[in-house]
């Protein structure tokens, strides 16, 4: 298909910005930047559009698609659903374009692949409510699906506080924006996210942590999200994230208070090595050590990074093959085309 041109005018919305303005305020945004996902954005617009909670706004930033995602996006009619067209620039971008529209005191990100459970929001909008005023943010847990829908898998997170160590360390802990309902006033104290050089999501919640007054994150115990996992998503270039991840790592490491700077290295250094990119694994190994044994050792992670340190690369490559085979069995069982991926 040919690209579809740029938008000729800053917004086209199911509803005029004229009517926008003269409506008031709803309490919560829901932003979704959406970029060539034209077989999940139903599902994804429909399960904001059937929440429980009711007072929102759901803009849907179309990132410069060239399949029929506007298409799908434009049969449903809700007035609450405004529908954004931006030149293709990346998730960033796109989620930026929604803030500078936001008029909630709450702001959520649901990418265009994946889908709530019809309470995600009046229970995630009653958790920060009450959470106190140093949380800029709650997240819940996600349960994986196949990119055919077929739930394979539940994401856990322990429920509780997190500072700006654990976020960093944990390699954050939210996994996806689509967990996770966030104060506005945390945007409006550190601006847009940023795209060069860093990992925009990981970026922004630790920029927020450290810069906003509000150090906290908190985690639920509630499984609120389906998280779709597929092949063609952005995420899985995973030579391009550990790029952006080293810069990002690199900037906010020496700004740990709890931990020894190596240990916001080590899942890191272990997902470069189940990846196969032992060039970079390799070097955020031995940054990882310089936190120390006594450190590595009482995190599970730190095991793991020791495990894989302490293989030859013969063995690394057998254990990565029975991996993708075991992968493999699962997606089978579960019909996932191309097997299950990581």
């Amino acid at each position: 298909m040919e690209p579809r041109p740029g938008p000729s005018a800053a917004d086209t919305a199911l509803t005029s910005l004229a009517e926008r303005a003269r409506e008031p305020a709803p309490l919560v945004t829901v932003i979704t930047p959406a970029y060539n996902v034209a077989p999940y954005i139903g599902a994804a617009v429909d399960s904001v559009l059937g929440q429980r909670f009711r007072d929102l706004e759901f803009i849907v930033v179309d990132d410069g698609s060239t399949d029929e995602t506007v298409e799908e996006v434009r049969r449903r009619t809700d007035p609450r659903l405004h529908l954004v067209l931006v030149p293709h620039g990346g998730s960033a971008s796109a989620r930026n374009a929604g803030l500078d529209r936001a008029r909630g005191q709450f702001v959520a990100f649901l990418d265009g692949d994946d889908r709530w459970h019809p309470d995600f929001l009046e229970r995630q909008l009653a958790a920060l409510q009450s959470a106190g005023p140093d949380v800029a943010a709650v997240f819940a847990r996600s349960r994986v699906i196949s990119e055919t829908g077929r739930l394979y898998a539940f994401r856990w997170q322990r429920a509780g506080r997190y500072d700006f160590d654990d976020m960093l360390v944990d390699s954050c802990p939210p996994r996806t924006g689509s967990s996770l309902l966030i104060r506005k006033s945390a945007f409006d104290a550190v601006g847009h996210f940023r795209d060069e050089h860093t990992v925009p999501d990981l970026d922004m919640w630790l920029r927020i942590q450290r810069d906003s007054g509000m150090p906290y994150f908190a985690g639920s115990a509630a499984y609120l999200l389906d998280l779709r996992v597929r092949s063609g998503a952005i995420s899985r270039d995973h030579q391009r994230r550990f790029n952006k991840l080293a810069h990002l790592i690199a900037e906010y490491a020496p700004d740990l208070r709890r931990y020894p700077a190596g240990m916001a290295y080590v899942r890191a250094a272990v997902f470069a090595f189940r990846a196969g990119n032992d060039d970079v694994a390799l070097p955020w190994a031995r940054l990882a050590r310089t936190a120390g044994l006594s450190w590595l050792l009482r995190y599970s992670y730190g095991w793991r990074l020791v495990g894989w340190s302490i293989l030859p690369a013969r063995g690394r490559v057998a254990l990565r093959r029975s991996g993708s085979a075991l992968r493999g069995l699962i997606g089978r069982a579960i019909k996932a085309p191309g097997g299950l991926l990581r």
